[in-house]
């Protein structure tokens, strides 16, 4: 299964969009993509930066329990929290395969600024870590990386481009019409998504309900 699933008052009242596959024995994996390189600051300014995609593995029994209740407890930016809603639809095991290779970009950026930074951190020389310096910036504005972006390529954005590997209604939706924050995005989506179910997850506070009730953007 792949469950697209968010957090109506995560990020002030934003919401915060993770994904779940779940395989044939009822295990699942999360992935929740967030900002690593920059600050908050510089995030809200717009800077592009290397992202950090959380990775985190549950048994089958977590899975059921996290489904049922919405609460999140792994180890992960944003994978200990409480999530609300989701839209789900099966998937085959070819599919599964192919979310877990559309991760590699991702993961293959996050290792590579974090050996530069590293290297920045222990070198005492202090023209070659003005150097590291430099090549992390550098890393920073590359185009050919998945940068995390917090208007064009957050959370949301990144769940929906891995969930949309395998689904061509969430890929056109993606390329053509999608909203600004991940609670309008999931709503937006949500009416369209004639192929996906939806479910809550636990119970919803009335904060929350209203965020769904009343996002549009």
């Amino acid at each position: 299964m792949l469950y697209y699933i968010v957090n109506a008052d995560g990020m002030k009242g934003l919401g915060h969009s993770i994904l779940l596959i779940v395989d044939g024995e009822g295990c699942g994996r999360v992935f929740s993509f967030n900002g690593m390189q920059r600050s908050l600051g510089e995030n809200l300014l717009g800077k592009s930066g290397v992202g950090k995609m959380s990775v985190g593995v549950m048994m089958a029994e977590e899975t059921t329990a996290f489904l049922q209740t919405g609460d999140l407890n792994l180890d992960g930016d944003q994978l200990t929290d409480n999530y609300d809603m989701a839209l789900y639809r099966p998937i085959t095991t070819e599919e599964f395969h192919v979310i877990l290779e559309r991760l590699t970009p991702y993961i293959a950026a996050q290792e590579q600024y974090l050996t530069l930074h590293e290297k920045w951190e222990a070198e005492e020389d202090t023209g070659k870590k003005a150097d590291y310096k430099q090549a992390l910036n550098q890393l920073g504005q590359d185009k050919s990386l998945p940068l995390y972006q917090i208007y064009t390529n957050n959370c949301d954005h990144a769940a929906r481009i891995l969930a949309s590997s395998v689904d061509l209604d969430l890929r056109d939706y993606t390329h053509h019409a999608w909203r600004l924050t991940p609670n309008g995005n999931f709503k937006a989506f949500g009416r369209k998504a004639k192929d996906w179910g939806v479910m809550t997850l636990g119970e919803q506070s009335l904060a929350e309900q209203i965020l769904m009730l009343l996002i549009i953007f």
